[in-house]
């Protein structure tokens, strides 16, 4: 049996995919790990998704997935940028990865992974979320980064429709600090009524291990969360430049395993973003009903900052943010 687990919203994500890829390698699965490889402005100034061309060291698998090794890295603005999921590869002394670009949209993500999962003899798919703003609805006003999920989202949920067997992992209840852990445990409830939770696994020992060794290596906040919260750590936390708070408790360490398709069906963003066929698209769907993206934010933080963006202060990202949401009208999404 043969699984693929991969980050669904790039960055950190595939530190959080080592809880799902211990637990079934112990079923008995060979697991190959992947990501979208989209890197937060503080590691990559450039708004947008890092895909094959950026990258020296790789091999194209299809349009939109490549093979990473330990030697994989990108060229972004004349810098030189390590993506997580290759100083994943270091960490773990793995021989190999896949990387992901989700420029094509919803339509174009799935066709590429059902590419993959069909040339691979994949039998399981496992997208995960560190945080699980992957569960909104899209009024919630501390939503940030909808677009890199919801895409993923879709595919899978196409995959699925498609005869595959795909799960969602997500995990840290708010540990990106855009839903507040409360809410998250709410949704898993909501979905969990109409038999959308499949699974439930919490760290344990092996994989906090993995998962400190990762951290040698990749830089995330949100998937650091449950490492705390498995170590002991209780209360409310800052990141993000100060510019999120996150509540800790032991459930931070949870991984819930969801039907993707029930999800689905609780959340209109999914419907906003299912038919694209490029980011453009997608993340102009979300905007048009006022909610301002990561895309959007990135692009300007860049357009104002450059190849700076990664030293702006946190005051400043909050300026940006407002100043972006007020220009798309507010959120006219109701819960």
């Amino acid at each position: 049996m043969r699984a693929f687990i991969f980050g669904i919203g790039g960055g950190g994500d595939i530190v959080s995919a080592i809880l799902p890829f211990t637990y079934y390698k112990r079923l008995g699965y060979e697991v190959l790990l992947g990501s979208i490889v989209w890197e937060r402005y503080v590691e990559d100034p450039l708004p947008g998704p890092i895909c094959f061309e950026d990258l020296e060291n790789s091999v194209m698998i299809n349009q939109c997935i490549y093979k990473v090794t330990q030697g994989t890295y990108a060229i972004r603005g004349g810098r030189k940028i390590i993506p997580q999921i290759v100083r994943l590869v270091k960490a773990l002394n793995i021989n190999e990865a896949y990387g992901i670009c989700n420029k094509s949209g919803a339509k174009g993500l799935y066709n590429c992974l059902k590419d993959f999962v069909s040339k691979e003899k994949i039998d399981l798919i496992i997208g995960v979320d560190a945080g699980g703003d992957v569960l909104a609805k899209g009024c919630e006003e501390t939503l940030g980064s909808p677009l890199i999920d919801f895409i993923s989202l879709a595919s899978l949920v196409e995959l699925e429709k498609e005869g595959y067997r795909v799960l969602l992992g997500v995990i840290g209840g708010g540990s990106d600090g855009e839903l507040s852990h409360d809410y998250f445990l709410k949704r898993i409830s909501e979905i969990a009524l109409i038999g959308g939770l499949v699974d439930i696994k919490g760290y344990d020992v092996e994989s906090s291990s993995l998962v400190e060794r990762a951290l040698s290596e990749v830089n995330t906040e949100a998937s650091k969360i449950p490492l705390y919260a498995f170590k002991g750590s209780y209360g409310e936390l800052t990141i993000r430049n100060g510019t999120r708070k996150v509540f800790v408790t032991p459930t931070s360490a949870v991984m819930f395993f969801i039907d993707p398709m029930k999800l689905a069906m609780t959340t209109p963003l999914y419907d906003l973003v299912k038919n694209s066929t490029s980011l453009e698209e997608a993340n102009s769907s979300l905007n048009e009903v006022g909610i301002y993206t990561e895309y959007n934010f990135e692009i300007d933080l860049y357009n104002k900052f450059g190849l700076n963006a990664s030293n702006v202060s946190g005051e400043e990202i909050k300026k940006i943010r407002t100043e972006g949401k007020k220009r798309l009208g507010g959120i006219r999404i109701k819960c």
